[in-house]
């Protein structure tokens, strides 16, 4: 046979496009003008594929050597690349290109089903049955097997398994006229259904999305990831960021799902140091819906920012037999020895706390900065009846004796 004619045709099914090849024979007539049809129909927006032949060499090949393969499961194979397209001659660099154009109201590039029905007329034969417990089946595989030279640093980004791109926008110059509005869009959508069969099938465990790292099974591997992300939504590039109006980085709907995290997790900052390290300029966190109870313990934070729990029931107390510098790991503070004198800070730095002092001791106690009682101002804590005890608040600019 001769080299293939070939050219798009609207005959494919449904209102797609097929790759029509034909030909004819010289030595003698071939049924239905040429060596056979081998046709594929794709649900909905198919393809199909029709080939016939002339008497020239042929690029494509069958499986067998029967002319006129009436056998549905006759196979066609060939080495070098192949363009599926309505205007495209040259794969370039790629085994297989297949473009389409919008036709109709609705068009694809490609589609892939495995066991897919028959919804025209539900001819039951048309799927297969799985009855084997280590079965495994799936729709399509998409491997990249690397293999880059030693030594050499690869800078492009494109090294992948798979890509998709969603563009809109593109120039008037390539034909576009793009302007319409979207309700939805999507660079990948994913999607599962679980129908009702009237049968209790049951699943263990499903993901949406399930994502896997591979290290080896052999002890002793040199390999290094720098840098690992599970999942990584890079910057926006381009100077137009503005076009994102109301951006979500992960936007969970279901209310009835959970959202768990083994590791550690950071909001505001990459050094993340504990289960939730919680970095901003100003108030990092802002809790609503909190209820009132009858809890005995609170939450306090030290000077590092890290959160602790105290108990209310208790207070953290401190006795002494000698003179003492207050600090906030006490809140109360017992004396029970002879005359001595307790140093505090600047009021500026205990702005909305307060100490409480207790002298039980033999002698006078002397405070290093004086606080109000009333209008005067006072520095001694006495060690008899009503005068022993002082609460000691700052207001920011001078202690006061509240209690």
């Amino acid at each position: 046979m001769s080299s293939i004619k070939y050219f798009l045709s609207r005959k494919a099914p449904f209102g797609g496009w097929g790759l029509y090849i034909k030909s004819c024979f010289v030595s003698r007539k071939a049924p239905f003008g040429g060596w056979g049809l081998l046709k594929w129909i794709a649900p909905l927006w198919g393809w199909g594929l029709f080939l016939t032949s002339h008497a020239q060499t042929s690029n494509w090949k069958l499986a067998d050597t029967t002319l006129y393969n009436a056998n549905d499961t006759a196979k066609i194979w060939r080495s070098g690349g192949v363009v599926v397209s309505p205007w495209l001659t040259n794969p370039f660099t790629n085994q297989l290109l297949v473009t389409n154009k919008y036709v109709g109201k609705g068009s694809r590039a490609a589609y892939f089903a495995n066991n897919e029905p028959d919804w025209f007329t539900h001819d039951s034969t048309k799927v297969g049955l799985a009855t084997d417990s280590l079965s495994s089946y799936g729709g399509a595989v998409v491997n990249h097997f690397a293999n880059f030279k030693q030594g050499v640093f690869f800078k492009d980004v494109h090294h992948s398994a798979l890509e998709t791109n969603f563009f809109r926008g593109l120039a008037d110059t390539l034909g576009f006229r793009d302007g319409g509005r979207l309700r939805n869009g999507y660079t990948t959508r994913i999607a599962a259904t679980f129908a009702n069969n009237g049968r209790p099938h049951k699943t263990d465990e499903f993901d949406l999305l399930n994502l896997r790292l591979f290290t080896g099974n052999t002890a002793g591997n040199t390999a290094e990831i720098t840098h690992f992300y599970g999942i990584r939504l890079d910057y926006i590039r381009g100077v137009n960021l503005d076009i994102v109006k109301n951006g979500w980085g992960i936007y969970i709907v279901p209310t009835t799902l959970k959202n768990y995290f083994a590791g550690n997790v950071g909001i505001g900052t990459n050094s993340v140091t504990h289960a939730l390290t919680v970095q901003a300029a100003t108030d990092p966190v802002k809790l609503t819906g909190v209820q009132e109870a009858t809890d005995n313990q609170l939450i306090t934070m030290d000077s590092t920012g890290v959160l602790h729990k105290k108990s209310v029931s208790s207070q953290t107390f401190l006795v002494t037999m000698a003179s003492a510098t207050l600090s906030d790991t006490y809140q109360l503070y017992i004396h029970k020895g002879g005359s001595a004198t307790y140093t505090l800070p600047a009021p500026a730095t205990r702005t909305g706390k307060s100490w409480k002092i207790v002298n039980i001791g033999t002698g006078l106690l002397t405070l290093s900065q004086p606080y109000y009682e009333g209008n005067t101002l006072r520095t001694d804590i006495l060690n008899v009846a009503g005068g022993y005890t002082r609460e000691i608040f700052s207001d920011g600019t001078a202690y006061i004796a509240i209690r």
